[in-house]
């Protein structure tokens, strides 16, 4: 290392050094060393040995920018920091009498193109973003210090968190996700961040919110009737598919049983109540309707349709789907069914008259690089890469032919938007999960669980219906995009260990053998 400048440290203790760290002390004797003196040089500064040279900390630039505090004691603090070229920093919230550490996991870091502007240009991720909770409601309820530190280097400071509700916080910080830009790689940085504290907070967030909301929602039903069967459509942002879907079916020969509406956004309340009413006379059909408190999403409002059914068979059908003329027969033979049995059935959803859209769905996985750029000084190797998993569906754009559609076909999972199944296995694990924010990927997940626990989940070929895909939900904000993209990593985070283990339960396929009104005319068929 003769290119290295010279160091002179006049009060450097040999004896005290080898004395407190006696590591060096067979490091010498071993050859690794030359002297205690070189080993301080090298190792021994930047790791702080005892004792230690007496030094000011680099100070770092940054911001404490916004902080709030939730009802529930849940918290969020967004700033930047101009750590470039340090090890990477630990987190502390100093308040007068108490500290708040902060685990490496509570903290994303996410690009600011503002002060890359204002401060350094370069691509380097300066945003920070922390969320946690503390087991006091109110500690953090005061003016507290935000502290970063390596082993040279130091920033502080100080905010005045703003008191939020537990869902403001849950939905700025789902904002804050969707629109998160990184250099170093986007989907890797957001599942490092998800996959400890940070992600099982935001689970317990949304669950507390869900069941809260969930507690006493209201019912009326209008026509009632013993019936043997259920259909049950979760609505949000809009009520007008109330005024087609019944009608429709109706119209076209289909005996639904009952329809309950699960109405997800109070403020259309009291038009779904009017329309449910209007509907059940104008057609002699028996409409219940079903107002949440909130929007709980879409399995806790699922769940709260099943818990008010008058039938065991349920029919969960989304608010785009509807029936096609020339698929009136099979449609017919399939809900003549009334021992759904312990699969889970989906349907064949299209586009038109000719178009498949669904035939079930299968799983894949996508790899993201995290990359280094202007990163910290790694301690050690870094995670660079990320499986995430990605659901897509069997036979998407396909012209239908019916001849390949003889008997129904296992597949590794079917969507929220037609399935069938008997209530009391469906309660018995447990329904649809709470863990997923609002919406997506709860169909896949019960579909596992369904196939793991109860029995097969298969495409019935007799399930023929229109989806018009997107034009059912209105959902008001981006919060529920955020939503989306947090569920594919907490749907990989569930099932990685699974798919790692068991790839064929990603795409693997089948006959299913049935007896009885599902059994067709004998035919070998390949989805």
């Amino acid at each position: 290392m003769s290119n290295l400048f010279k160091v002179v440290i006049p009060n450097f203790n040999e004896g005290a050094y080898l004395e407190n760290n006696p590591d060096v002390v067979k490091g010498i004797e071993a050859g690794q060393h030359h002297d205690a003196y070189d080993h301080f040089l090298v190792h021994g500064i930047d790791e702080n040995r005892l004792p230690p040279l007496n030094r000011e900390p680099l100070s770092l630039v940054g911001r404490a920018e916004h902080a709030a505090v939730s009802d529930s004691g849940y918290f969020v603090v967004f700033g930047w920091l101009g750590d470039e070229g340090v090890d990477e920093p630990q987190w502390r919230l100093d308040g007068r009498d108490f500290t708040v550490e902060i685990p490496q996991d509570a903290v994303f870091r996410y690009a600011r193109p503002d002060v890359e502007g204002g401060y350094r240009d370069g691509p380097y991720d300066y945003g920070y973003m922390i969320f946690g909770r503390t087991p006091s409601k109110n500690l953090l309820r005061e003016e507290f210090e935000v502290r970063a530190w390596s082993r040279a280097a130091l920033f502080k400071g100080r905010i005045a968190p703003d008191s939020w509700s537990d869902k403001r916080l849950l939905d700025t910080l789902l904002v804050r996700l969707k629109n998160a830009q990184s250099h170093l790689g986007l989907e890797a940085g957001m599942h490092q961040f998800l996959s400890g504290s940070a992600g099982e907070n935001l689970v317990s967030l949304f669950s507390a919110h869900a069941q809260a909301n969930s507690r006493a929602p209201y019912v009326e039903t209008f026509g009632a009737r013993p019936v043997s069967r259920s259909f049950l459509t979760v609505l949000f942002g809009s009520v007008e598919p109330m005024l087609l879907q019944p009608l429709l079916f109706n119209r076209m020969g289909v005996d639904f049983g009952e329809w309950i509406y699960v109405c997800n956004s109070p403020e259309d309340g009291n038009a779904a109540l009017r329309i449910g009413r209007m509907i059940s006379e104008l057609y002699d059909v028996m409409i219940t309707v079903v107002v949440m408190a909130d929007n709980v999403g879409f399995g806790a409002a699922n769940n709260a349709g099943v818990a008010v059914a008058r039938s065991d068979a349920i029919y969960v059908v989304n608010p785009d789907i509807y029936p096609q003329k020339s698929q009136i027969e099979p449609l017919r033979r399939a809900l003549a069914e009334r021992e759904l049995g312990d699969i889970l059935w989906g349907g064949l959803l299209f586009y038109d008259e000719q178009n498949l859209m669904h035939s079930g769905m299968f799983i894949e996985h996508d790899v993201f690089i995290r990359g280094q750029g202007l990163g910290h000084v790694a301690k050690e190797t870094p995670r660079t890469a990320v499986k995430l998993v990605r659901v897509e569906h069997f036979d998407k754009t396909v012209p239908f032919m019916p001849e390949q559609w003889r008997r129904p076909i296992v597949v590794p999972a079917i969507s929220g938007a037609v399935m069938a199944f008997d209530r009391r296995r469906f309660e018995k694990i447990g329904g649809f999960s709470s863990r997923y924010i609002y919406g997506h990927y709860e169909d896949a997940d019960l579909s596992l669980r369904w196939a793991r626990e109860i029995g097969p989940v298969a495409v019935d070929p007799d399930l023929r219906l229109v989806h018009l895909e997107g034009q059912g939900s209105k959902p008001r904000g981006e919060q529920y995009r955020g939503a989306q993209l947090v569920n594919r990593h907490l749907f990989s985070l569930r099932y990685h260990d699974l798919f790692q283990s068991r790839p064929e339960l990603m795409t693997a396929t089948r006959e299913l053998a049935v007896d009885g009104p599902r059994a067709r005319t004998p035919q070998s068929t390949e989805a």
